[in-house]
């Protein structure tokens, strides 16, 4: 933010040697008491207004007066954010907009209108106005643009220096990928991403959404701090190409801390992976800074990565209160290893409706106890279909997991309300324990009697806490973390 207020209007002598002001300056009693406010405090109220503003903020306030013209003139960080998203885009205002930024850091903005009907002149013209400043560029969002367009574009940036980039952010539905008029094949096998990003040394957050063939063809992404791989980037990966994928990327940013991938499968393969995954063992790697890890793809997938993890400082696996569930086979790592001693949010799923065979449920069951136990730091826990051959492999939770705040069975079998009861009871009663503020049992569909909650349990339960036959706390919850 500059601090150097423009230079007053001049002043005009008097026969008698003083100053007296301009025809166009009103003397001081008459300015209006925001005109008598120092520069700097007035950029610091004109920037506020800016970030919850529309964008034609910037112009409306300098059509204002004389005195708040030159003062937004001289505040380039009210003109460093570009948005060019118009089929034909206003050229004369964005080359007004960069020289009025000075040499603030850029912001830039591209959708796909400008490429709808005249793309190839559109993206020429963009590239001629934005590539000179791309010393000053922070970040880059391309946004729905084709994707003839965002590989051009890439190729362009591609091993340039741009020492103050720091994020990058291409994202893409796929039902927005319009026809380009570009004569460019659109899965061209001479086209590698891997070193896109190359040079970019300040970079610190990606999102990439860009569709591959293979998995060799995702860009190489280094010293991050947040990525998002998104949706329809990678379809089908194997399991073991996928899990060896996101040990490389977490060698690759030892401080990555955000890690979002989409791994999206078709149901015709989705079968033989499912076997793979769940027989898949990898050395497990060590990631130290880690925070956040959301997988979206099969249950089978994503826990044969979970197990191949040990993440220190891992927080949740979503960004919701019920993160998407891990099975039965995660519980040894977590409980021999203590692989996740930070987490907040787990959803554990048994074998009733899910990939997971009785004999592999059996196999890693005897581990679930010791494994939440090692969890110290949870707050909410999950535990979905699973048949707990009445209640013996409940977890011994009134006198573990002191932070734990909402505990929800959801269609599990084999687990009787006496001992569910008893660990209510028992954690309003053991010191340095927290007791539970929200308790969920929603009973399998065929339950016996004996496994439902009776309506004298749900007044017992009500009496203490917040009672649901019903897993609705997305809807009607705070989030948990």
């Amino acid at each position: 933010m500059s601090s150097e207020a423009p230079k007053p209007a001049a002043h005009k002598e008097t026969t008698g040697g003083e100053t007296a002001p301009s025809l166009n300056e009103p003397p001081d009693g008459m300015l209006p008491l925001i005109n008598r406010i120092p520069f700097d405090i007035f950029q610091v109220i004109i920037t506020m207004c800016q970030e919850k503003s529309p964008r034609a903020f910037r112009f409306t306030i300098s059509h204002v007066c004389h005195l708040w013209r030159e003062y937004v003139l001289a505040m380039p960080l009210l003109w460093n954010s570009l948005r060019i998203n118009k089929p034909v885009p206003r050229w004369e205002m964005l080359e007004t907009m960069l020289k009025r930024s000075g040499q603030a850091l850029l912001d830039i903005y591209i959708g796909q209108s400008p490429f709808v009907k005249s793309a190839l002149p559109h993206l020429r013209k963009i590239m001629q106005m934005i590539i000179p400043h791309l010393g000053r560029w922070r970040t880059l969002h391309l946004s729905d643009a084709p994707y003839k367009v965002r590989r051009i574009l890439l190729d362009q940036i591609r091993a340039k220096p741009a020492p103050h980039l720091e994020d990058i952010k291409i994202s893409q539905s796929f039902m927005f990928d319009r026809p380009s008029r570009l004569k460019l094949d659109n899965r061209s096998p001479n086209w590698r991403a891997k070193n896109v990003f190359l040079g970019f040394h300040n970079l610190h957050s990606v999102e990439w959404t860009h569709s591959i063939s293979d998995l060799s063809r995702l860009p190489t992404f280094k010293n991050l701090r947040s990525l998002t791989i998104g949706e329809a980037t990678i379809s089908d990966g194997p399991p073991r190409p996928f899990v060896q994928l996101l040990h490389r990327i977490l060698l690759d940013s030892p401080s990555l801390e955000t890690f979002e991938i989409y791994n999206y499968l078709n149901y015709t393969w989705h079968e033989n992976a499912e076997t793979e995954a769940m027989n898949l063992q990898l050395p497990p790697l060590t990631h130290p800074s880690l925070e956040a890890l959301f997988i979206e793809s099969s249950d089978s997938i994503r826990s044969a990565a979970i197990r191949s993890l040990i993440l220190p400082k891992l927080r949740t696996f979503s960004a919701e209160y019920d993160a998407d569930p891990i099975d039965p086979s995660c519980c040894d790592i977590i409980a021999q290893e203590n692989s996740l001693p930070e987490l907040r949010v787990v959803s554990i799923g048994g074998y009733i409706h899910d990939h997971v065979t009785r004999e592999s449920f059996l196999l890693h069951m005897p581990f679930l106890r010791p494994a939440i136990q090692n969890l110290a730091n949870l707050r909410v826990l999950t535990l979905r279909a699973i048949d707990f051959d009445e209640g013996q492999w409940l977890p011994d939770l009134g006198h573990c997991c002191p932070h734990l705040r909402w505990l929800l069975f959801i269609h599990c079998v084999g687990l009787p309300i006496a001992p569910i009861r008893l660990l209510v009871e028992t954690r309003m009663h053991t010191d340095g324990i927290n007791p539970l503020e929200i308790l969920c049992i929603q009973a399998f569909y065929d339950a016996p009697p004996e496994y439902t909650v009776s309506e004298e349990d749900v007044a017992w339960f009500s009496e203490f806490l917040k009672f649901k036959q019903e897993d609705d706390c997305s809807y009607t919850e705070p989030e948990a973390r």
